[in-house]
Formats: structure tokens, C-alpha cells, sequence
């Protein structure tokens, strides 16, 4: 009788503690997150991850994976994006650099996807654009870190 009650004890405290807390922590929709974006943003940037990332990186530094294996590399988006007219990067999207006169080997995606997503890829590199107008210029000294006091 005695093991019984152990038993549904350990069993009631086991059920409470399940619903206690916060749910555990999943770092890889974390990682990937469309923070601030819209719908059609977030697409865009999914494509963009999953299209463009591996020459420009994840965010259009041009760091990507594949990057030092070319010549020329591919642009910082900081440094480039910002110059290129809304037009311009939607002709880069459907017909690769090459559509701007620049290298062949940005490939074009103008038969790859859909018109809704060129429009989302071109929502994404509007938000990337804004986001390399914003960013401080190389000289400006970047914000000292906040420092914990002891």
C-alpha cells in the first residue's frame, strides 16, 4: 500500500514540475528568427539564406562559405546595396550581376522563382539596404561595450 503512494506521489510531482517554466530553449529557429520583418520580408530572407548565403553570407557581408573561392568576391552589402535603386536589384535577382554588366557569377534566379518571390527576395535587400544606410561608416568608432560593475 505504501509503494503505491509513493508511487502516485512521485508520479503528481513529476506532472506539476512539467507545467512549470517556460518551454526549453530551441536555438536553431532562434538562430533564423525574422525579427521586425514582414511576411513577405521574412520569405525573402529565407530565400535570400537559402539562394544567395552561401557567396554573401547570412546577413550580405559577403563572407559567405564560398566567397574566397571567388574572383571578384562577392560585395558587402554595406558598403554596395545601398547604391543600387530598388529597379537595379530586382535585375540582379532575375538576371544575376551580369544583368548590371558586373561578373557572370552571381547566378540569375529569374527562372527559378516565381514573381512573388523575386518580390520577396527584393523586400529582404530593401530591408538590408536600410540596414547598411544605418550602420556606422567604417571610421566612426563603434560604441564601446557595456560594462558590468562589480
Amino acid at each position: 500500500m505504501k509503494r503505491w503512494l509513493v508511487a502516485a506521489g512521485l508520479a503528481a510531482a513529476v506532472a506539476c514540475s512539467r507545467g512549470a517554466g517556460p518551454p526549453p530553449r530551441d536555438a536553431v529557429p532562434e538562430a533564423f528568427a525574422d525579427d521586425g520583418l514582414t511576411a513577405v520580408e521574412a520569405q525573402g530572407h529565407r530565400l535570400f539564406i537559402a539562394r544567395c548565403a552561401t557567396c554573401h553570407g547570412a546577413s550580405g557581408r559577403g563572407d559567405g562559405q564560398n566567397a574566397y573561392n571567388l574572383d571578384p568576391p562577392p560585395p558587402d552589402f554595406q558598403e554596395s546595396l545601398a547604391k543600387l535603386s530598388v529597379a537595379d536589384r530586382r535585375r540582379v535577382v532575375e538576371g544575376g550581376t551580369a544583368a548590371l554588366g558586373r561578373s557572370p557569377l552571381c547566378p540569375p534566379y529569374g527562372l527559378s522563382l516565381s514573381a512573388d518571390e523575386v518580390d520577396a527576395v527584393v523586400a529582404w535587400l530593401d530591408v538590408a539596404a536600410r540596414k547598411a544606410k544605418d550602420a556606422p561608416a567604417e571610421d566612426e568608432p563603434a560604441p564601446a561595450p557595456l560594462r558590468r560593475r562589480r
